[in-house]
This record gives structure tokens, C-alpha cells and sequence, in this order.
């Protein structure tokens, strides 16, 4: 089973305001593309497994509206107001006037054998004193054996409040989202079947995807006004993460002047038809290059890291009942790092995301790497040349688990025209990474005539 409570509390983050209607508007995207891809998967699920993750889904939901002070707060402070009645039941013995006529039929339900035993020797000089001073209200804190029973009757009183806190717990399991996932857990364990754990693992990771392109639309539905301007070089510049800025200030040298004859050959042949035979010469390799920061020195120099980058345009699934679709797929291979990327950047087709273009992001560690497991990314940003400072694209990079990772494109008008833009007419992109080490990162790469030639392919393709 999933846990959506931070893959839903990350998409609430991305909202300015976090009002209602918006987290609302998030709930409901959650909750319908959840229940759309349960259904669809080809081995079916049964209706107890997708009720099973749409309460597990709803859990989460409630556990974040507690914490933003939503929906579920009268409930809360309506539970709140019941304990409080228990409370006030066991002040009920304490006021003095309604006593003095329901304490005595009130004793010998509490203690009948021994009001019978000690009501003869004690308590008959007591009533004459009550009827002469019934008039006031202290007369009965003056009889020394009814104190014992009533703090009796008091210590009766406090033994049904056990019970009372049963409400409490029960209140409290269904304040936290921690309570209904208890219970979950333990139904799921006698399922033990090997096929059933492996379903069960892969509809978690699927779920977590879709949970992680709910961000994507969480980040989309706000208003930005990077929306506004249309060239993006300038805004770029202020957006530009710290870590890569420092990397691009360090980094130069490397002439960027690729003689590029015998791609431009290739490239000249337009034809659709002849992808099969021209493939080959589609994947020349152009420059790549991974700069890693070096710790434990305040002026070293980073380290550079020689690599490589191959374009194609690849035929990949669309998705749960979505035809073939033309892709962009990049290989960028550090072989001295141990590192690989595959980047496959496609069209979305799913209408319930309000995204015009997704780019997948999948790392790869080889033997000898050097623990380069990558834990965050940043946006992908493109530039002209390999020394100049990028503009991130818009949009917003989910974080999906280790190494793997989606950046989820605006489909807002005039995010869609920049980011057609950047794609096209940039030659170099750089993607900042930060390992698990805390180490950061960032991988650069060309995309040259061979990718330009892909890329002009695919959004002809995509018209």
C-alpha cells in the first residue's frame, strides 16, 4: 500500500495560499486519477483492494486537513465535546442541592449491604438535624459517616471514566490517519501469496506516480507570473538554483565548436520513412560532462567528469489504454562516475494532468560507482552554449523515489511556447543533482545537430 499522506502533503505545498477550494480541487484530481488507474490495470484488481486504497487515500486526506485546520476540525470539536460531558457526569455528585434528595436512594445501589448495616446506630439522629436545617444547603457536608460514602460514591464515579476514555482513543484514531492504517495493515498480512506481494509492490510504485503527477498539477493550478513574459533568458537568471550557478561561474575552458559534417548529412534526409535505416547515425554521440563540487576544500576547484550523450526518437507506450507515441530519448553515460541517465521527454496525453509534456528522468549506477545514488533534482535548464547560465524550463520535478524522477511541463500558453523554445533552439541542457551523500552535482550535456534533428522530429510528430 501506498503512503500518500507526503506525497499529497508536497503537492499542497506547491499552492501559495492552500485554500479549500484548491486543496479540494488536489483531492479530487488525487482521487479520481487513483480510482481511473486501479481500474484499468490488465490483471484486475478486486473491489476490496481499490476500496482498500481509496480509504487509505482517504486517511491521508483527512490527516492533512487536521493539519491545515479543514474539514475535519468539527469533527474533531465535536469529539472534543463529548469527552467533556463524562467530566461534567462526574461533577454531577458534587453540587450540594439535589443531594440531599437522590443521595440516599443513590447509596444503596453503591454500597446497599452496608447502608443497611450502619443506617440504624448513625444516621437516625441525622434526619432530625436535615428537616431543621433543610433550609440550608450546608447541612449535608455536616454528617461525618455520609462523607465516606459520598467520597464513595465519588470513587464509584471516577471508575465509569475508564470506559469514557474508549471514546477518546477511538477519537483519537480517527483524528490521525495513523489509527485507520493500523488496522489495514493487519488485514493485509494473510494475504500471502508471492504473486499477491509482487502485485501489491508494483500497484504501490504505480500509485506513487500518479500521486507524484497530482503535484504536478497542484504546482500547475496556481496563478505564477513566470507565466508572463515569453523569452525566459532574462527571469531565468534570478531563478537559477545556488548550487548550479556556483558550478557554472567555476566551469570553462572546453571550446564548444563541434565540427558536425557528416550529422548535417544525415540529418538532411527529411523523410519519416527512413527513421529504421538513419537510427544509427541519429544516436552519434555528443559531449556530456558531470561536475561534482569537491568538500573539504572552501576554494577547490570542481571535478570534472568527461562523458557522453546519444539522441534518438523511440517509440514508447502512451500509457493504461494510450496508443504508441513518438519520444525523445537521451542516454548521458559518465563512465569514470559509474553514472547513466536515460531521459525520455513525450507528449502527455493524459487529460486529467495539466501537463503539456512530461520528461522522465531514470538514473542508472554501475559497478565502481562511488555511491552516486541521486536524491534530488532540479528543473532541466537549457543554454546556447556550454558556458553560459541556464533557463529552467517550466514546470516541476517530482521525486518519484531514488534515481528516478519526473519533471512535469506547463501547460499554460505561454509556458508551453517558452518551453517549445528552450527545446528547440538551445544546444546545451543542465540538470543539477544532489546525492544521497549531500553532495551536490551537475550533469551537463549537448544535444548538437543529431539532437536538434530529433527534437524538430518529435514536435512535428506531436502537432
Amino acid at each position: 500500500m501506498a503512503d500518500y499522506y507526503p506525497l499529497l502533503a508536497r503537492a499542497l505545498d506547491a499552492l501559495p495560499d492552500r485554500t479549500p477550494a484548491l486543496r479540494k480541487a488536489v483531492y479530487d484530481r488525487a482521487r479520481n486519477a487513483l480510482i481511473s488507474q486501479l481500474r484499468s490495470l490488465d490483471p484486475p484488481l478486486s473491489e476490496a483492494d481499490i476500496d482498500l486504497e481509496r480509504r487509505a487515500l482517504d486517511a491521508a486526506i483527512e490527516r492533512l486537513e487536521v493539519d491545515h485546520g479543514g474539514l475535519p476540525a468539527p469533527a474533531n470539536d465535536a469529539a472534543l465535546a463529548a469527552n467533556p460531558a463524562p467530566s461534567a457526569a462526574a461533577v454531577v455528585p458534587e453540587p450540594s442541592p439535589p443531594k440531599p434528595a437522590v443521595a440516599e436512594p443513590a447509596l444503596p445501589p453503591a454500597n446497599p449491604p452496608f447502608a443497611a448495616r450502619y443506617e440504624p446506630p448513625v444516621v437516625t439522629p441525622e434526619p432530625e438535624a436535615e428537616p431543621r436545617e433543610a433550609p440550608i444547603p450546608i447541612a449535608p457536608p455536616r454528617p461525618g459517616p455520609p462523607q465516606p460514602a459520598a467520597a464513595e460514591a465519588s470513587a464509584a464515579a471516577e471508575e465509569p471514566l475508564p470506559p469514557a476514555e474508549d471514546p477518546d482513543l477511538a477519537a483519537a484514531a480517527m483524528e490521525g490517519g495513523n489509527g485507520r492504517q493500523r488496522p489495514r495493515i493487519e488485514v493485509v498480512p494473510p494475504r500471502t501469496g508471492r504473486s499477491r506481494l509482487l502485485r501489491n509492490v508494483f500497484v504501490g510504485g504505480m500509485l506513487a506516480v500518479v500521486i507524484a503527477m497530482i503535484a504536478v498539477a497542484a504546482f500547475l493550478l496556481r496563478d505564477r507570473p513566470q507565466g508572463l513574459p515569453s523569452s525566459g533568458t532574462e527571469t531565468a537568471d534570478t531563478q537559477q538554483p545556488e548550487a548550479e550557478s556556483k558550478f557554472g561561474d567555476r566551469v570553462g575552458g572546453d571550446a564548444v565548436t563541434p565540427p558536425r559534417a557528416a550529422p548535417r548529412t544525415d540529418s538532411a534526409a527529411p523523410p519519416r520513412a527512413a527513421t529504421p535505416s538513419t537510427e544509427p547515425t541519429v544516436s552519434v554521440a555528443q559531449r556530456a560532462e558531470l561536475i561534482e563540487e569537491v568538500v573539504g576544500a572552501d576554494n577547490a576547484q570542481p571535478a570534472l567528469l568527461p562523458g557522453r550523450v546519444t539522441w534518438k526518437l523511440d517509440t514508447v507506450n502512451g500509457g493504461q489504454g494510450q496508443p504508441l507515441q513518438d519520444a525523445v530519448v537521451a542516454t548521458v553515460m559518465i563512465p569514470d562516475a559509474g553514472l547513466t541517465l536515460v531521459m525520455t521527454i513525450q507528449r502527455n496525453l493524459d487529460t486529467t494532468l495539466p501537463a503539456s509534456h512530461t520528461v522522465n528522468l531514470v538514473f542508472n549506477e554501475t559497478a565502481g560507482g562511488g555511491g552516486r545514488t541521486i536524491q534530488d533534482v532540479g528543473l532541466l535548464q537549457a543554454k546556447d552554449d556550454q558556458n553560459a547560465r541556464g533557463s529552467p524550463v517550466s514546470g516541476l520535478p517530482v521525486r518519484v523515489r531514488d534515481n528516478l524522477f519526473l519533471i512535469g511541463l506547463s501547460s499554460l500558453p505561454n509556458d508551453v511556447e517558452r518551453n517549445t523554445d528552450l527545446l528547440l533552439h538551445k544546444n546545451w541542457f543542465d540538470l543539477a543533482l544532489r546525492y544521497t551523500s549531500g553532495k551536490r552535482a551537475v550533469l551537463t550535456f549537448e544535444k548538437g545537430s543529431t539532437g536538434a534533428q530529433v527534437m524538430q522530429n518529435a514536435f512535428a510528430a506531436w502537432q
